[in-house]
């Protein structure tokens, strides 16, 4: 396809102005025009339309350096054709260790749905699941400049360069800047509305990973345990109470639908299943609930505990999918009995299936990362011999040298609500990753020094949801236009609408029409503190269900 003569000359670099950048120096400016782009992904966080075709942009590349700290980040700004264009800037946060996502995930959603869109990666490699890379100076020494521009400066700067392009692009500045992003992306926009309130109209800040010091040890808290009772249970084990789990609590909401509501209803002791049999997938067999696998599996379920029981932070729904965070592995994946174990997440080596293969745990990347490259510093770090104490200190220590930089717990939001600022959240109850108290936490932390707190920042959260991404309930699907009537018409959402997966167009991330036409369909998320309620008739409309409050 021909690139049209005026898009073509347009998308060069002569013809975009130097973005002016407060203690940077811009490097280098490129632009390319890129055409016919196409992207088969998935429905996740912001967007439930997956299939992307033919598009158009111009993309912008901008690279630069704070003097003195020996860095280089790149900004990427990608712009639609003008008359594509729908006035609007918005940014594509980032995931896990990575200040942008690969591929195109959270980007080309947003260019398809007509934003000009910007994003960055702050200066270090993308992989997320890991700072091994960019971390450390050297062995005890973190570099804490590299950490500061990852945290917050890097997004300010982005903001700044980003409008900048836009407004030498068009012609003119986006009439409204929207942060988009899940994960890291919900703490980076959390970020922007604590510490640069004026940069973005409306946050769309999705299962944010704030409080990083108090949730990071959280995911690696079951390995913990697992060192502790020299145990390491096999994953069948785990899947086997959670379905019991949901067996005894799905149907506190009078919704018999795979999925805990109503957590906070849930009494479920899987205490009470020791000894007690359960068919393992994995092996094909029978087995018997063990005293090991109980006891971890409530510990996630309850978050860490320090000696002395003492609450450390929160724990995961017992719907969530733990298998990522109870991961173990054969010691020796060329063991005489290699045929007991199978592919673990996180590498080619093997996971335990049976008793009499020698275990281990096998680390999450991302809590891993934490503790070694960051907490102490020490790449060598064993974490397998940790005392309770021992885990119990180093979650202080994260805290203490980091929370500051990259902690995003700050509850005074006074500055963004001066100007006029919307943040919109949704947490997913069923979140593998982060568990979702550390949101309602914040959000509490908010309303105690603000009581009209939901004037400006309004939380839900979805049962059902995983990780930024469908789980076995319906999903949030049309939380950023719900931002976006609040920011520009001042219509404030009272709930948001979930739907199922399976009842939206992949071609159009809308209803189906052949269910649009039965009627009111999905389940609404309410407000927080309230919480769904079923009141009777059709599972799947509307109007079965109320918001109370708990």
């Amino acid at each position: 396809m021909a690139i049209n003569p005026s898009f073509a000359d347009a998308c060069h670099a002569s013809a975009i102005a130097l973005p002016t950048l407060f203690g940077a120096e811009i490097t280098n400016i490129h632009a390319s025009a890129v055409t016919n782009f196409s992207l088969s992904s998935s429905p996740s966080a912001a967007w439930t339309k997956s299939q992307f075709s033919n598009l158009d942009f111009c993309n912008v590349t901008i690279s630069y350096t704070h003097p003195g700290q020996k860095d280089n980040v790149t900004v990427y700004v990608y712009l639609p054709p003008a008359l594509q264009w729908n006035g609007r800037f918005a940014t594509a946060g980032g995931g896990g260790w990575g200040a942008m996502m690969s591929g195109g995930m959270t980007s080309i959603p947003a260019i398809d749905a007509g934003f000009a869109v910007a994003e960055t990666d702050a200066g270090v490699a993308t992989d997320a699941l890991t700072s091994a890379d960019w971390a450390l100076l050297s062995p005890g020494n973190p570099d804490i400049n590299r950490l500061e521009i990852f945290a917050s400066k890097a997004l300010h700067d982005m903001a700044v360069i980003g409008k900048s392009v836009v407004g030498s692009f068009y012609g003119q500045s986006p009439a409204y800047s929207y942060w988009i992003g899940c994960s890291q992306g919900g703490r980076q926009g959390i970020m922007m509305a604590q510490r640069y309130p004026g940069d973005f109209d409306g946050i769309l800040a999705l299962a944010p990973a704030v409080n990083w010091g108090h949730f990071f040890p959280v995911m690696a808290w079951p390995h913990q345990r697992m060192y502790e009772e020299k145990a390491f249970p096999r994953a069948c084990e785990f899947a086997a109470l959670r379905d019991a789990a949901i067996e005894a609590c799905d149907m506190l909401d009078g919704v018999q639908d795979g999925v805990i509501s109503a957590p906070e209803l849930c009494n479920f002791d899987p205490i009470g299943k020791i000894n007690q049999p359960f068919f393992c997938k994995d092996t094909n067999s029978t087995l018997h609930f063990t005293t090991a696998a109980t006891r971890i599996a409530q510990a996630a379920w309850t978050g860490p505990r320090g000696s002395d029981g003492k609450f450390l932070w929160y724990g995961y729904a017992m719907d969530a999918d733990l298998s990522m965070i109870t991961a173990t592995t054969c010691k020796d994946a060329k063991s005489s009995n290699p045929a007991n174990c199978t592919a673990n997440p996180f590498s080619n080596a093997a996971s335990c299936d049976d008793e009499s293969v020698d275990c281990t745990a096998v680390p999450f990347p991302l809590s891993d990362s934490w503790f070694r490259h960051w907490v102490t510093a020490d790449p060598e770090l064993d974490t397998t011999s940790l005392s309770r104490d021992d885990f119990t200190s180093l979650i202080h220590q994260g805290i203490q040298h980091y929370d500051s930089i990259i902690g995003t717990r700050d509850p005074d939001l006074s500055a963004f609500q001066k100007h006029g600022g919307k943040l919109l959240t949704w947490h997913g109850i069923t979140d593998q990753i982060i568990p979702f108290g550390g949101s309602t936490s914040y959000h509490d932390r908010v309303a105690s020094l603000d009581p009209r707190v939901n004037d400006y920042f309004r939380l839900f959260l979805a049962p059902g949801t995983a990780h930024c991404l469908p789980g076995n309930g319906p999903f949030p699907y049309r939380a950023l236009e719900d931002l976006i009537e609040w920011v520009e018409r001042g219509v404030a959402p009272e709930r948001l609408v979930a739907q199922r997966i399976e009842d939206l167009d992949a071609e159009t991330g809308l209803l189906r029409h052949d269910v649009e036409r039965a009627g009111d369909r999905g389940r609404p998320l309410c407000l927080y503190p309230k919480r769904q309620e079923y009141i009777g008739g059709d599972v799947g409309v509307m109007g079965s269900y109320r918001c109370v409050s708990p």
